[in-house]
């Protein structure tokens, strides 16, 4: 009786760590999957130049003194820019006013015409607004280029 109350101790120590090893391999691929799904939502970060954000972030509208073209910079005058975090880099350099409508944003600025959108990440230029559909350009005549910037 005795070999067997040792043979039952030493299977339940074995249970016990099987256990715990298996509980601690759950939790860790649980918070792997929480953080992985926070980064995805979260991975830009807003700061104090940021006038509005898009979609995860990933598209701004910035404000400041620096712009993208080097021979238009004119030193102290701020400017408002729409900038792409991912490649680091002004989309426009020169944000008149633009305007949000669903997953789209309409920016009206020194490339022109600027339909942005922000959960594919496709951006389309142009300077001709009659290179956009109908309900695009009643949206893009919206838009003001006035002094000054303007949200709408």
């Amino acid at each position: 009786m005795a070999k067997f109350f040792k043979w039952f101790g030493i299977s339940i120590g074995v249970i016990f760590l099987i256990v715990v090893i298996l509980g601690v391999l759950v939790v860790g691929i649980i918070s792997k999957k929480a953080k992985e799904n926070y980064m995805d939502k979260n991975m830009y970060c807003d700061d104090r130049k940021t006038v509005e954000s898009f979609g995860n972030k990933r598209f701004a509208i910035e404000k400041g003194t620096r712009v993208g073209n080097e021979d238009k910079i004119i030193d102290g005058e701020k400017r408002y820019f729409l900038f792409d975090r991912s490649k680091n880099e002004d989309v426009d350099y020169d944000v008149k006013s633009y305007k949000k409508s669903g997953s789209y944003v309409y920016i009206l600025g020194c490339e022109g015409y600027t339909r942005l959108d922000y959960e594919t990440g496709e951006v389309i230029q142009s300077e001709d607004i009659d290179s956009f559909g109908e309900e695009d350009r009643k949206i893009f005549g919206s838009l003001k280029a006035g002094k000054g910037f303007i949200k709408k």
